[in-house]
Formats: C-alpha cells, sequence, structure tokens
C-alpha cells in the first residue's frame, strides 16, 4: 500500500533511513556517515507544506520510502538564470529483501504523481555516480543525465 507518512512512521522511516546511510557509507564512507537523519529532521519534513514521505508498506510494515520536496532554483533572483520549481528525490529506499518486486517504481510513479499535483513538470534526484544498481534503476524508470559534478582529492 502507498500512502503519505504521517508523524506515527518517524520510528519506522528513521530506522530505513539509517539503512540508507549504512548502504551510502559503503559506497562513499568520505562523504557518509553511518547514521541516518535524526528524528526531528524527519518531523519536520512531515510537517512541511513543500515535502512528504511516499511509503510504501507490505504487511503493515513499511518497506520503503521517497522524501520528495518541492524546490526553486537557488539562484533565481539573479538575471542570468530561469526561475526553475522542479520535484527532487531527497532519498529514497526499498529494504534489500523487497526490491526487483516492483515497489520503486510503485513510490517513483506517486512521486511524479505528486509532482505533477503541485504542477511541476519536472523530478530530479541525485545518485552516487558507484551506485550502479540504482543509475540503472533510475535509468529504466526513464532518467536521463542531467548534470555531472566533479570531485578531486587535492590532499
Amino acid at each position: 500500500m502507498l500512502r503519505l507518512a504521517s508523524l506515527d512512521d518517524i520510528d519506522e522511516i528513521y530506522n530505513l533511513n539509517t539503512e540508507l546511510f549504512l548502504v551510502l557509507n559503503n559506497l562513499r564512507d568520505d562523504i557518509y556517515n553511518p547514521v541516518g537523519f535524526p528524528k526531528i529532521f524527519i518531523k519536520s519534513m512531515i510537517n512541511s507544506l513543500n515535502s512528504d514521505y511516499i511509503v510504501i508498506e507490505d504487511d503493515d510494515k513499511i518497506v520503503g520510502y521517497a522524501l520528495i520536496e518541492e524546490r526553486v532554483s537557488q539562484y533565481k533572483d539573479y538575471e542570468a538564470f530561469v526561475e526553475d520549481r522542479f520535484a527532487f528525490i531527497y532519498e529514497f529506499v526499498i529494504l534489500p529483501e523487497y526490491r526487483n518486486k516492483g515497489y520503486g517504481r510503485k513510490i517513483l510513479d506517486e512521486a511524479m504523481q505528486w509532482a505533477k499535483n503541485r504542477g511541476l513538470t519536472d523530478i530530479e534526484l541525485n545518485v552516487l555516480s558507484n551506485n550502479y544498481s540504482a543509475r540503472a534503476f533510475y535509468e529504466r524508470m526513464g532518467f536521463d543525465e542531467f548534470q555531472l559534478k566533479l570531485r578531486k582529492k587535492i590532499m
């Protein structure tokens, strides 16, 4: 079952978020610690008018979620840039044992509907370049490379 999260879901979302950050830490321990966002952050995103957690349940257990947020380009006040309103998937996680069962597709379809309901025409997300399975999933879902971020160690 798909639905928007409520404050009653904070503990389950926190546990899934911690799972997500364990994976991110395994992929890039120079950027991510193996701890999730604090529960106060999750609560603030649930209470915000500009964001929602879209959760998916199996047997009354949350097995995945996407945190989606409405954003406006940070450079909108500069004449050189066009104001850009878009949906941004801040976090996306499905428990490993529930992957490849269509849950991710259902969440992303719901996220796209969420964006459309707000009059947004684009949806954006970030993915680590070495997270090959996530990249392949997003590409299957129709996401195209939009911007490339490069980094170099200097020490």
